[in-house]
């Protein structure tokens, strides 16, 4: 079921030196993953990658704290395109991006990204991740043609824990003699196996956008005094840019996403008779009440007395 490799051998370790040096990571990345542009994070920048080679099964530990890494195009000439990358969420959480499909990758999360594709993946604050580079002929003829080939990977049933059982293992040092060929040939095959029944299939479920919903969180836990959207941005590890486009995806914009918010508390808070409405107002940020009426009235189709009315009658 296996096929040779690679082109030519790497290297059997590459590591970034302790100091964290940013060129050196990037070198090191290219070494062993191929051509990734890393945007360093605002804090000191953190990176380190290892490579090992298990009888042909290259894998590869990573520890980085990026603002993001992103890949456009692989360069088939140079084989750049002949894995496919099936990590492992050690510890950390990373927002992954393909297109306009999304997803969050939190410890223990499994996932297979596909280097010929465009991706960028957005470290929150520092991650530990495993990757181990599965031979794309290999995959290729082992999974059904129409089967899908990026995304995150199902854990929860028996297949799922057992890859995930084979991963911790592989992320383990290795202490014995070297592995054979024939030991990495039959990894790769136990992984691939395993995978099959594993992969999610997403395009028979909603859209979901995982980036928006924790930037919503982030928005709800600070009212009355929400962040900017420069602020919450760098809160996710993401562009301005990418923070508008999870509200734009829906008509929506983050300015609209904060007054609903605001709006919602406010007519809880109308349920409480003791409370002035006027107080109501400047406690989720509406310095005018007039302004909060006419907003309020757009919003509930009736002015907040008349809602407060309503709802003790009801």
């Amino acid at each position: 079921m296996h096929d040779t490799y690679y082109k030519k051998p790497l290297r059997c370790t590459v590591n970034v030196p302790k100091a964290h040096d940013f060129d050196h990571w990037n070198q090191a990345v290219s070494a062993v993953c191929g051509r990734f542009v890393t945007q360093r994070a605002q804090s000191a920048f953190i990176g380190d990658i290892s490579h090992r080679d298990l009888g042909g099964l290259n894998v590869a530990d990573i520890h980085v704290n990026a603002r993001s890494i992103c890949r456009e195009h692989a360069n088939q000439d140079r084989g750049e395109d002949q894995f496919y990358f099936l990590v492992m969420q050690r510890e950390g959480v990373m927002a992954v991006n393909h297109d306009q499909q999304q997803f969050v990758l939190q410890p223990g999360d499994i996932a297979l990204l596909d280097s010929a594709r465009t991706l960028e993946m957005c470290p929150q604050g520092l991650v530990h991740q495993l990757s181990v580079h599965l031979c794309r002929r290999t995959l290729d003829r082992a999974l059904p043609a129409r089967a899908k080939r990026f995304g995150k990977v199902q854990h929860a049933n028996l297949s799922g824990r057992v890859l995930a059982g084979l991963l911790e293992q592989i992320a383990r040092p290795q202490d014995d003699a070297a592995p054979s060929s024939q030991d990495g040939a039959a990894v790769q095959d136990a992984l691939i196996s395993l995978l099959q029944p594993c992969l999610q299939d997403q395009a028979a479920s909603p859209r979901s956008r995982p980036l928006r919903r924790m930037a919503e969180q982030l928005i709800q836990q600070s009212l009355p005094h929400a962040p900017s959207p420069a602020e919450l941005a760098a809160r996710l590890n993401i562009s301005v840019r990418q923070l508008y486009r999870q509200f734009e995806i829906d008509g929506d914009s983050i300015c609209r996403y904060v007054q609903r918010q605001r709006l919602e508390c406010s007519a809880r808070d109308l349920l409480d008779d003791a409370l002035r409405i006027t107080t109501i107002a400047y406690k989720w940020g509406f310095t005018d009440s007039a302004h909060f009426s006419r907003v309020f009235k757009r919003q509930y189709g009736m002015s907040p007395r008349d809602y407060r009315v309503q709802a003790l009658q009801g």
